[in-house]
């Protein structure tokens, strides 16, 4: 009897979790945004986040991603106009990836004109 209280216990505390989690992630998006200007700055428009995180932006080629060009801070909320510095950027494609605790919520793949 023992065993089986803590096996459902572990399993509602697994289930309640992992609600939270995809609670989490439906909380977490980027706006309407496909393309970002060339330079040494990219500004992201729209950023809701479910909790205070990090923006990563990565060079993207394909479907692989390459190095980490900057990253930047987000307020739990939304964020408007959000800019991040990544230096000398010569990629085609970026790939955004906002994390939370240090995982990463949502991703967000961004054409640079």
């Amino acid at each position: 009897m023992f065993n089986l209280t803590k096996t459902i216990a572990l399993a509602v505390v697994t289930t309640v979790g992992a609600a939270g989690y995809a609670s989490a992630a439906t909380d977490a998006y980027f706006g309407v945004q496909n393309t970002v200007d060339s330079g040494d700055e990219i500004t992201l428009e729209y950023i809701h986040a479910p909790a205070d995180g990090t923006v990563e932006i990565f060079a993207y080629t394909g479907d692989t991603v390459g190095e980490l060009l900057g990253t930047g801070s987000v307020d739990a909320g939304g964020n408007i106009n959000k800019t991040i510095d990544v230096g000398l950027n010569t990629a085609d494609k970026v790939l955004a990836v906002l994390t939370v605790d240090g995982a990463p919520v949502v991703t967000e793949t961004l054409y640079v004109k």
